[in-house]
């Protein structure tokens, strides 16, 4: 029998649950004004007293509300009244799954209060309960039916929504594939219920419920959903929450359906209004910004515009789209106006690369539901035509051709000038959020913004050799594509008329080869894509049966960044205190008959030692076999020391803190800047431009040592520190480096061992994730640090669930959204809590601060009529989807009147919105009894 739950109220949830982190005493009180903190403390004690009523609750909030965290304190108040409690998460994929795991480490350190022992450890902080993934439901029934020899038994169980659609083997012919996944579903479902002794969960919660909207529509999905979830007293679980952003995403039965796989719902129930269910079941509220001691709503600070993109300008531009028209009719014999066939052109085309693979091959490896993934067409009729057109374009004029939205867009997603940067532009303004339909879109617009910044790099290093790039060897380069080889033809150049510089010993052993994967693909394959001015820093070892690969003067540097025998390495170093100080010594040890020095792990064994980090067997293994100590003859500095002064207080401070009280979070801070200064930034260039200039003006001046050579290089880079790029990377990373660590990556902020080794492949300044994107973990990180990729092009699978804020206040939707629910959902992905608009809504208010959505267009064409005609119908309908009463979205186009662009959406002064099902606390609304876990 299920245990009684009994009633609670926000009073109550505060006892156990402060969700203000900021404020450690923080307390729920009734009537004071609304905040996040209040209305998250609202929202788990209402939850709860559904659960407790009905046994569901469709927590519906607003994207970026915080969902997770309520459904988490539900379960962490189940836990403390059920040490035992068996609870299942299903979220759309594996990387959410993650996220969940992530979450409820944060949720129990920062916001369940005390170390009781069943939700909080006493000593580490850590939850208590212990969590196991598993993508496929055989595996979670095995693991269940094991749980008696667990050790300790597991009390979160989580699985993708997607597992539901892998019960068939994609491979079988049988004819009646649903009828196979309906079986294994009751096994499966059957298996769980009787390892559970009948009960079946105690509590089930599924993230992005609205995946389930559709019981009849015939998908594998929905037919195993039913069995596996279960009927009447035979329910998989005891109680269901269901979170989704989009209740009524298309449909206003969608919440009758949804709920129907939880509670038993005859016709007559279906049929009920949606705002009876929402009324009765749910809980909705509108997010709510803090600024400057008020709240703002996403219509106070939220602006669509709508980009016109034409052929002014462009005639080989106009003249490839007369021809590929004119090529529609003789080779594919369009002769109608078949305006489908015009989406491949104006959704973009693949001009170069690997061939596109088909939308089944997709499928099978995309790690989301498939009628999802469906909405992200890979061909369109024209495909092939358009490949082969720009080929051969490509081959008569060197470039690929131009297309309108993909140069509008371009222009828009890159800066104009990154050396120097403009002093009033923050490096969060280069960071672009780019959804497309199509995708071969997304392949198209990484490679092309990637190109435009290789043309802002190259500059920068041309710059530091004072080589205009009008010359003709530097054009003759570029039509090179920036080649590692036309730049070491470029470099012997210059070597026979000013010299060559001189690096410390290089030897390329010591170096990382850059063989990773990138989103599961070798980047071998992905080398069209990628920034070939960030290539020109790799160090390739030969490969077998390949010749090496010769150095480049920018490899040659990069590599003395890192080497620990490299002096010039020291300046990568964290401050012997983490603030400015310098260092006294470093190791020496013989390599043969040579004395070797070793500078930057006895500048690592300084700062272990001094904080007290490591034991001293650790510090002994640091050294070289046989090293003794050397002293430098002057203190040597690094770049923090050249930072530090220029910081402004409150980052000082934070310093500061950190080597005083958290040194392993200075340390790992440490390890982050690195990375991402060598690998995904323009620092590097920036730095080699440095170094080169450096390097030419004392041409072959005699030092006495390279210890000497090195600090007159600091002193050089010391009046170029202000303003620089490396400056504003090192203050943009520290404002958000405990944020990234404790929301985004699977390590604390204090492990001071992490290498970063995720932004070492990240060396390019747009990326994309797409279908046959397997592993995009490393990109959600990439996007919410500082670092690269700036603009990252995304299809549906990144429309739902992931985090993408901490960064970023710009959308552009290249290729528009399905339904208004989809476009929120696209929307949502930056605009949360704790988001940079957010973030810049307290520093300043509202005043010019934006959460910009672009919408690109093709001007006068079948695209202004389509994405004119979604835009005025979205109008129509957002306020009914707002209050989830939103009818059947129309996704006919139509012609385009003029005056459409007044629906696009400006911030207003003030939101008269009012939450549409607000929780509710009056005496009829909670039920008897009290809370079993409150003692």
């Amino acid at each position: 029998m299920a245990k009684q739950w009994g009633g609670l109220r926000p009073e109550q949830v505060t006892q156990w649950i402060n969700f203000d982190a900021q404020d450690s005493e923080w307390r729920y009180v009734l009537k004071a004004p609304p905040s996040m903190a209040s209305q998250q403390t609202e929202g788990v004690a209402h939850l709860w007293n559904l659960l407790s009523r009905h046994g569901v609750a469709l927590l519906a909030d607003e994207v970026g509300m915080g969902k997770t965290f309520q459904a988490l304190g539900v379960a962490a108040l189940l836990w403390r009244m059920k040490p035992d409690a068996k609870v299942l998460v299903m979220a759309p994929n594996r990387d959410i799954c993650a996220h969940w795991k992530r979450e409820l480490t944060a949720f129990v350190r920062f916001h369940y209060r005390e170390a009781d022992e069943r939700v909080k450890a006493s000593g580490s902080g850590r939850p208590v309960p212990e969590v196991e993934f598993y993508s496929q439901l055989r595996d979670l029934a095995a693991a269940i039916e094991c749980r008696a020899t667990q050790a300790p038994p597991t009390n979160l169980y989580l699985t993708t929504i997607r597992s539901l659609s892998l019960l068939v083997d994609a491979t079988d012919q049988q004819r009646d594939k649903l009828a196979t996944a309906k079986r294994a579903a009751r096994e499966m479902h059957e298996r769980i219920l009787s390892a559970l002794d009948n009960h079946g969960f105690d509590l089930v919660i599924v993230d992005e419920a609205h995946y389930f909207r559709n019981p009849q529509g015939g998908s594998q999905r929905a037919a195993a959903a039913k069995e596996f979830f279960g009927q009447g007293p035979h329910r998989i679980a005891q109680r269901a929450l269901l979170l989704t952003a989009t209740p009524s995403h298309t449909n206003l039965r969608d919440v009758a359906n949804i709920l129907s796989y939880f509670i038993g719902m005859d016709e007559a129930a279906r049929n009920q209004p949606a705002e009876e269910l929402m009324r009765k079941y749910a809980l909705r509220r509108f997010r709510i910004m803090a600024g400057n001691g008020v709240g703002y709503m996403k219509h106070q600070y939220r602006r669509e515009e709508a980009t016109p993109c034409d052929f002014a300008g462009r005639p080989e531009a106009e003249m490839f789209f007369a021809l590929y028209q004119r090529r529609l009719i003789h080779d594919l014999g369009v002769l109608d106006e078949k305006r489908r066939v015009l989406y491949g052109f104006l959704e973009g085309f693949e001009s170069a690369g690997v061939p596109v693979r088909t939308l089944a091959a997709q499928e099978r490896e995309e790690d989301q539901p498939q009628d999802e993934c469906a909405k992200d067409f890979s061909t369109a009729d024209d495909t092939q035509l358009l490949r082969g057109m720009s080929m051969d374009y490509r081959g008569i004029f060197g470039h690929a051709p131009d297309h309108p939205k993909y140069g509008r867009l371009v222009m828009r997603c890159a800066p104009q000038g990154l050396f120097p940067m403009a002093a009033d532009r923050e490096l969060h303004e280069d960071k672009h959020l780019v959804f497309v339909r199509r995708i071969p879109s997304v392949r198209e617009l990484t490679k092309r913004i990637n190109e435009h910044y290789d043309r802002l790099l190259a500059q920068e290093i041309c710059a530091a050799w004072d080589l205009s790039m009008n010359e003709p060897r530097i054009v003759r380069w570029e039509r090179q594509h920036w080649s590692r080889d036309g730049f070491n033809e470029l470099m012997q150049a210059l070597v026979r008329t000013q010299g060559a510089i001189e690096y410390e010993d290089v030897e390329e052993d010591e170096g990382e080869t850059h063989s990773r994967e990138v989103d599961g693909v070798p980047q071998a394959q992905n080398a069209y894509l990628g920034s070939k001015i960030a290539d020109l820093f790799v160090t390739k070892r030969a490969k077998d049966n390949e010749p090496p690969s010769p150095p480049t003067d920018c490899s040659r540097f990069s590599l003395n960044l890192r080497k620990t025998t490299s002096i010039h390495a020291m300046f990568m170093e964290p401050a012997s205190d983490y603030m400015a100080a310098g260092y006294l010594w470093h190791y020496e040890f013989r390599q043969g008959d040579k004395p070797r020095p070793d500078y930057t792990k006895a500048a690592l064994a300084r700062r272990l030692s001094t904080h007290g980090m490591v034991s001293q067997d650790f510090l002994e293994s640091l050294a070289p076999n046989g090293a003794a100590m050397r002293e430098y003859d002057e203190p040597i500095e690094t770049l923090w020391s050249l930072v530090f002064p220029l910081l402004d207080a409150s980052r000082q401070a934070r310093l500061r803190r950190w080597a005083a009280e958290r040194p392993d979070i200075a340390e790992n801070f440490g390890n982050y800047i690195k990375a991402g200064f060598l690998f995904a930034s323009p620092v590097v260039v920036e730095l080699y431009g440095w170094h080169t200039r450096f390097q030419r003006s004392i041409g072959s001046a005699p030092y006495a040592n390279v210890q000497a050579r090195y600090r007159d290089f600091v002193a050089y880079a010391r009046q170029r520190i202000a303003g620089s790029l490396l400056l504003r990377y090192f203050a943009a990373a520290l404002d958000s480096f405990e944020q990234l660590c404790d929301k985004i990556i699977d390590h604390p902020a204090g492990d001071w061992r992490a290498g970063w080794r995720t932004l070492t492949a990240l060396s390019s300044p747009a990326w994309y994730a797409s279908g046959d994107s397997s592993h995009r973990q490393h990109l959600i990180l990439g996007f919410n640090s500082p670092f690269y990729p700036n603009t990252l092009v995304a299809t549906s699978v990144f429309q739902e669930g992931v985090n993408l804020h901490l960064q970023c206040r710009k959308v552009h939707h290249y290729g528009i959204a399905w339904t208004p629910g989809d476009n929120e959902q696209r929307v949502g992905r930056v605009d949360r809590l704790f988001s940079k608009v957010n973030y810049l809504l307290k520093e300043s208010g509202p005043e010019g601060i934006t959460l910009d959505i672009n919408y690109p267009y093709l001007k006068d064409s079948f695209d202004e009529d389509q994405v004119g005609s979604f835009i005025e119908r979205k109008y129509a309908v957002e306020e009914k989807m707002d209050r989830c009463t939103q009818g059947t979205f129309e996704k006919q186009v139509r012609m385009t009147r003029p005056g459409w662009h007044e629906f696009l959406r400006q911030p207003i002064v003030e939101s008269l919105m009012q939450h549409p099902y607000p929780a509710r606390f009056n005496d009829e609304d909670i039920p008897r009894g009290a809370y079993p876990g409150a003692d």
